[in-house]
């Protein structure tokens, strides 16, 4: 069972919902941070046509993130969840607000929106 910090998985719910609502989160785009963080060393996001640029090839995130919740992603992200009994390799380091922003976005990313 992964283990996670509770203030940050609620942290990671509150902000999930909050472009729903109006918030300044809404502003923030998701895809955007993924490359700031440059995400994309090493993951692709297939269905909004990024590929991974690096040596290290991890999986495609189309799809994967909406098989999970925002608590468990958040707290992988920030390394303080396993996922499958692993940490990911590099912490995220944006805003509570940007890494919301990223969660919300990969977890719309999936395979029927593909893009050409």
């Amino acid at each position: 069972m992964p283990r996670f910090n509770i203030r940050v998985g609620l942290a990671a719910i509150v902000l999930a919902m909050l472009p729903r609502f109006g918030s300044t989160a809404e502003q923030l785009d998701g895809k955007k941070t993924f490359l700031a963080q440059k995400c994309e060393t090493c993951h692709t996001v297939s269905s909004a046509a990024i590929k991974a640029t690096g040596k290290i090839k991890a999986p495609d995130l189309t799809g994967l993130a909406s098989k999970r919740d925002a608590t468990m992603l958040s707290g992988y992200l920030r390394r303080n969840a396993d996922l499958n009994g692993k940490k990911h390799l590099k912490p995220f380091t944006g805003s509570d607000e940007e890494l919301g922003a990223l969660i919300a976005w990969l977890q719309k990313e999936t395979a029927a929106t593909k893009k050409d």
